[in-house]
């Protein structure tokens, strides 16, 4: 025990040495999200998907090490929305309820002839910790995980057309039918800029890419379940049930986005300097 602790401790001394100066600020943009299933982007007319904007803000620190080097910790707090819209070619179609997962009492049905659009949204927490490299001149290189915690989904359509075989509106809650958490890749690419020559406030303008490692699950573009394989439909009243996908495919999140801050550089020991 004494001996893990003397490591620890020299772990934390030499990491803390090393470190030159602590940067704590704010950030905030605008992000195109993505939900991407195989299956849905496979599914023709009934399911296209449509650009997406969403505004994302947090918390900014880095500690940066000699070199230009430093390790990035960012709490962002925003949303991930996804956009559908489609034209049905079938005669009237009857699908599972995704609360009780039964075509008895279905509530979501459609017709030839009508047209839809619809909106996925997800709060998501995201905590990406980036490894980071800062040049002379201010270009910033950032890589890394990001643990992305996600909570309140919902879905949403608005149908129109004739006929029409549902309501004009439906919106409901599908938090239960995604995963809680993602695990994501980020790679992004930006400038810090000195606000005052002989300060330490700077501007940050950066550009970030993020993909979703993990499988999130969910809905797809007609608000039915993608959790598991089993979803299906019936064509008429009397029609045969059929499976609405032939296989289980996993859903991704996917994120580009365009982040301003401001942050305050501070010197973690003496003769911490800045490299702007």
């Amino acid at each position: 025990m004494k001996k893990t602790l003397l490591v620890l401790f020299v772990a934390g001394y030499s990491f803390y040495a090393s470190a030159q100066t602590l940067d704590l600020g704010i950030r905030g943009g605008i992000s195109s999200t993505w939900l991407l299933n195989t299956n849905v982007l496979n599914a023709g007319s009934d399911q296209n998907l449509s650009s997406t904007m969403s505004s994302e803000f947090g918390f900014h620190s880095e500690i940066n090490f000699l070199g230009g080097t430093g390790i990035e910790l960012d709490v962002i707090y925003g949303k991930i929305s996804q956009k559908y819209n489609g034209n049905f070619q079938d005669d009237w179609v009857l699908y599972q309820n995704t609360s009780s997962n039964s075509l008895a009492d279905a509530t979501n049905g459609y017709a030839k002839g009508e047209s839809y659009t619809a909106t996925t949204q997800i709060t998501a927490l995201k905590l990406p910790l980036l490894f980071h490299y800062q040049a002379k001149g201010g270009f910033i290189f950032e890589v890394g995980p990001e643990y992305a915690m996600l909570s309140g989904a919902t879905y949403s359509a608005t149908y129109s057309g004739n006929p029409t075989a549902t309501p004009s509106s439906v919106s409901y809650g599908t938090q239960s039918l995604f995963a809680s958490s993602s695990i994501n890749a980020v790679l992004g690419f930006g400038w810090n800029i000195k606000l005052i020559p002989s300060g330490k406030l700077f501007l940050l303008a950066s550009l970030r890419f993020e993909y979703g490692l993990t499988d999130i699950k969910g809905t797809d573009g007609l608000g039915q379940d993608l959790s598991s394989s089993s979803q299906s439909y019936q064509v008429g009243s009397t029609g045969p049930t059929t499976a609405r996908y032939s296989s289980y495919a996993g859903t991704h999140m996917a994120d580009g986005s365009f982040s301003i801050g401001v942050f305050y550089r501070l010197g973690l020991i003496p003769g911490g300097k800045s490299l702007l």
